[in-house]
């Protein structure tokens, strides 16, 4: 299989236009050592030095090993780039739409998932027919990031359990003086997508996304992505989100957020520890809810793995060795997942407080379950096909804002009609 027909039909330029330096296939330094370059998103790391910090820890280690860090801003795009050429570091972040059936091609074998699960959680995303590709840097869960003071000064103490009365709070917020209740970040894109990621929690069944492959009525009202979708019309179509959607700023609304002028977020749990830091004066008003739901009189929030930690299919034997090395420390013995507001994805880890709070206030955390033998790549092969984009563009969701502030004319019923005619067809192709 070649690579452009994987990955889209960029042009050689551009993909050329991307390549960053250091990724060569040379197997040693002329000291012994073994460079490896590692491709991640985490630019502000880079910037302040803390990869710096990680990776003298590391040497500690493993003092034979030179990484080399290369961070990109649009990580997704310029990865999708970059992987139509074999040039894209030795070690990873795996991008969030290669499928299934595709990762033989772009990443080497870390072994057989079930050997795996014995020491580490939630390794579905990146297994294809028993043989593991990736490993969780860290597990999040997603849901609502909330300042509490602003919800305080609406008249709230208490985080509302159900959309209605959660749009009733952002009501309430409207009316305080310089508050954006509720900011979409339209404009950077990959934020909204986090609007996918709550469906599991929102179901209340951690066999939901299997199960949404295989159903032709999944966008139809009264079903789960109605209420997630309908939720955000509504914050839209109400006028409680920003002015112009267009000119949202992600790193301005982590400061705004932290100084009280936006009241929520809808983002992974990750996002907390950025949150705090905007404003440290402010960090205890940052909280973490789960979307406001209930199924059967009990809230769920579903957890999940960030990116996977990947190797290079086309690293060298000593890179990819080396490769291995650096994954398993990042993961086994590194405090990455826990800086980064996460869980570890070894097993028997101490959860992070945002979440343990959760727990003990008696939300129900759930893990997806796995697709079936065989199945890994259906709901991947049904969402691209249908170009409904659940999870893995904000095309849609940008769609639903756009109706909603009347830049379009449809109507919230013409959108959800038109995903599900889409993702019914899709359904009948893949499992007929």
């Amino acid at each position: 299989m070649k690579l452009k027909t994987v990955l889209g039909t960029l042009g050689v330029v551009a993909a050329s236009a991307l390549l960053l330096a250091g990724c060569g296939k040379k197997d040693e330094d002329a000291d012994g050592k073994t460079t490896i370059t590692f491709i991640n998103h985490k630019t502000d790391w880079q910037a302040d030095g803390t990869w710096d910090k990680y990776i003298k820890k590391f040497n500690e280690e493993y003092p034979d090993v030179t990484v080399k860090i290369q961070t990109v801003t649009d990580y997704g795009g310029q990865m999708k780039t970059r992987m139509n050429s074999k040039d894209y570091g030795d070690v990873l972040m795996i991008p969030a739409d290669i499928k299934p059936q595709d990762y033989g091609t772009f990443f080497e074998p870390l072994g057989k998932s079930k050997e795996l699960e014995e020491k580490y959680m939630l390794l579905a995303d990146r297994q294809y027919e028993g043989t593991q590709y990736g490993l969780p840097s860290q597990v999040n869960a997603t849901g609502l990031l909330v300042n509490k003071k602003v919800m305080n000064d609406a008249g709230y103490k208490e985080f509302p359990t159900t959309t209605e009365d959660f749009i009733k709070l952002m009501e309430a917020e409207k009316k305080l003086d310089g508050v954006t209740p509720f900011y979409t970040n339209y404009a950077a894109g990959w934020v909204l997508s986090n609007w996918d990621f709550i469906r599991a929690g929102v179901s209340g069944n951690p066999d939901f996304t299997f199960e949404m492959a295989n159903d032709t009525k999944a966008f139809t009202e009264g079903s789960t992505m109605w209420t997630i979708y309908e939720t955000l019309y509504e914050l839209a179509s109400r006028g409680l989100i920003e002015n112009d959607p267009t000119t949202t700023d992600w790193e301005q609304s982590k400061v705004d957020f932290a100084n009280g002028k936006i009241g929520t977020l809808l983002l992974g749990s990750w996002a907390i520890p950025q949150l705090q830091v905007a404003n440290e004066a402010n960090a205890e008003n940052v909280t973490f809810q789960a979307f406001p739901n209930q199924v059967d009189g009990k809230t769920y929030l579903a957890i999940g793995g960030d990116y996977n930690y990947g190797i290079n299919i086309n690293s060298s034997d000593a890179k990819k060795k080396a490769a291995r090395q650096f994954i398993d420390w990042m993961v086994d013995k590194s405090d990455y997942a826990e800086v980064n507001g996460g869980l570890s994805a070894v097993k028997g880890a101490d959860m992070p407080i945002a979440l343990q709070g959760l727990a003990d206030a008696g939300v129900v955390l759930i893990e997806e379950t796995p697709a079936p033998a065989g199945k890994e790549s259906l709901f991947s092969d049904v969402n691209n096909a249908s170009e409904v984009g659940v999870g893995s563009t904000e095309d849609q969701k940008r769609r639903i804002v756009d109706a909603g502030i009347g830049n379009t004319k449809e109507s919230f019923a013409d959108i959800m009609k038109d995903l599900n005619t889409k993702w019914a067809k899709a359904v009948d192709e893949y499992t007929k």
